[in-house]
């Protein structure tokens, strides 16, 4: 998927939980396995069945088919594959990773907890300008703006998640790829900041 997707000019497009697709051998008949080169016929996000769980379809034969059908072997499957997403799932409504981008705060005192699982993933995004005092005339002692904190927390009471972080402008593409993954922004910063930190 890490050379597929960027061929396709979807890279920063997310993937769905249950998903399938066709590779087609391109390659003559004995060709070294390390030299095979494979094709992608198609992707199939659209409603992917489960196989293991045909016997509860029903058709002209079995017009009662239902989930006590499927075969004990093949409902254990079936149900593996379900566990599998809802772990998958989970992640994905974990909190944004914002890893990549750097640490400007000392620390997020007052920040309630993220909710484990939120109904929308946010961000405050604020400036810390290295040029002055604190950071900045809006800024606490650990880097945050004065009131990063209760709007943040509100967010979180509400039920959403609301990460604190930092445009640094020399950062600039990875801090927008990261806030592509959030549901919403709340911008925090005085008019003039940027410029005074030396962006533009």
């Amino acid at each position: 998927l890490s050379k597929v997707m960027p061929a396709l000019g979807l890279a920063s497009e997310p993937v769905p939980l249950w998903w399938t697709t066709d590779f087609i051998l391109a390659s003559p008949v004995g060709t070294p396995v390390e030299e095979e080169k494979w094709i992608v016929g198609e992707f199939n996000c659209s409603c992917v069945g489960i196989s293991k769980c045909l016997p509860a379809y029903c058709k002209a034969d079995t017009p009662e088919a239902c989930y006590t059908d499927i075969p004990a072997d093949d409902l254990a499957e079936a149900d593996r594959y379900g566990t599998i997403m809802g772990c998958k799932a989970l992640g994905i409504l974990d909190p944004v990773d914002t890893s990549t981008l750097p640490k400007i705060a000392k620390d997020d005192l007052g920040l309630l907890a993220q909710p484990k699982n939120p109904v929308y993933k946010g961000a405050l995004a604020q400036i810390y300008v290295r040029c002055q005092p604190y950071g900045g005339s809006d800024k606490s002692s650990n880097g945050h703006r004065y009131d990063s904190i209760p709007f943040a927390n509100g967010m979180i009471k509400s039920g959403m998640s609301c990460q604190l972080i930092h445009y640094v402008h020399q950062e600039h593409s990875a801090f927008f790829g990261v806030c592509m993954n959030f549901d919403f922004i709340i911008v925090r910063c005085n008019p003039g900041q940027i410029k005074a930190d030396g962006g533009s």
